[in-house]
């Protein structure tokens, strides 16, 4: 586990060099921003999707 947490720092590392900015504000922009974003997006979609479902269940 530990081999994989580096692989992903030093991908992280060559990411951020190869836009411009620091690790540090990439992990902010991934894990702060991104991330959050990202999973709010989905269970939105997932309760639309599963409101849906459940009123075609209804329907039958």
């Amino acid at each position: 586990m530990d081999t994989v947490f580096w692989i992903c720092v030093k991908l992280m590392v060559l990411v951020s060099h190869a836009i411009g900015i620091s690790y540090q504000q990439l992990n902010v922009l991934l894990f702060v921003i991104l991330h959050p974003a990202i999973t709010l997006v989905l269970f939105l979609k997932y309760r639309k999707y599963k409101r849906l479902f459940t009123e075609r269940l209804k329907a039958e």
